[in-house]
């Protein structure tokens, strides 16, 4: 039995149709969502896309950061074959056996939280962050500015992608959240450590689109929310 297991949610939003896709599967240990953009439903199809060629390329041995970039190369294919514009934001997850590893491109997110502190593990590849990178704007400032949702980065919109990396040791006992931005463009890292502080992994995504959906976003974004956490 895997040690680790997980729980997710997806959801429309106020939106037409939900743009957003998942992937669970724990025999790989490996977890990651997808916010896929483009018109005619076609961010529908580059999320799934995405999520498809990770996954293939992980059965295929290739490591966390090479899998993502032949996640990108197979939504290009898709949109050149297609001839759309289409793309998506891809943040993926691999937990072995004594340190955690992870990939991605856009501003989906990956979280770590003790269960005293939540860590904000991606780097969000958009024109923002590079300005608070470079002093130019606050983070404060990066939140609420009309180019929050600007990337510098996805899956699909370029025949090579370089995707953000991160790892680190893994104690066993954290919880692990990845997310599309419909969470984290709703609610603040601190209301999210306290729906974490009083949610165990299995009942987090739940609680945290509830707290979504308390917040009462009239144009609320599609919301995907996948937690990863020990087995008890």
């Amino acid at each position: 039995m895997e040690p680790w297991t997980s729980a997710a949610v997806s959801e429309i939003g106020a939106r037409g149709a939900n743009e957003d896709a998942f992937l669970e599967a724990p025999d790989l240990r490996l977890w990651a969502v997808a916010d896929g953009m483009g018109g005619h439903r076609h961010g529908e199809v580059a999320s799934r896309t995405a999520l498809a060629g990770l996954k293939h390329a992980i059965l295929e041995d290739a490591d966390l950061p090479g899998a993502v970039v032949a996640a990108n190369r197979a939504t290009w294919e898709e949109a050149r074959r297609r001839d759309s514009d289409m793309g998506t934001t891809l943040v993926a997850l691999r937990l072995h056996p004594h340190r955690w590893e992870l990939a991605w491109l856009g501003d989906s997110r990956a979280y770590r939280w003790t269960g005293e502190r939540l860590e904000q593990l991606s780097t969000d590849h958009t024109l923002v962050q590079d300005w608070v990178a470079q002093g130019r704007i606050s983070p404060a400032e990066a939140r609420r500015h009309p180019y929050g949702h600007v990337l510098t980065r996805a899956a699909g919109l370029e025949q090579e992608a370089y995707p953000g990396t991160q790892e680190g040791p893994l104690a066993g006992s954290e919880t692990f959240l990845l997310c599309s931005d419909g969470l984290t463009d709703t609610l603040g890292d601190e209301r999210i450590a306290a729906v974490l502080r009083e949610s165990p992994p299995p009942e987090a995504p739940s609680a945290l689109a509830e707290a979504v959906h308390a917040a009462g976003n009239p144009f609320q974004d599609n919301l995907t929310v996948v937690v990863i956490g020990p087995r008890r």
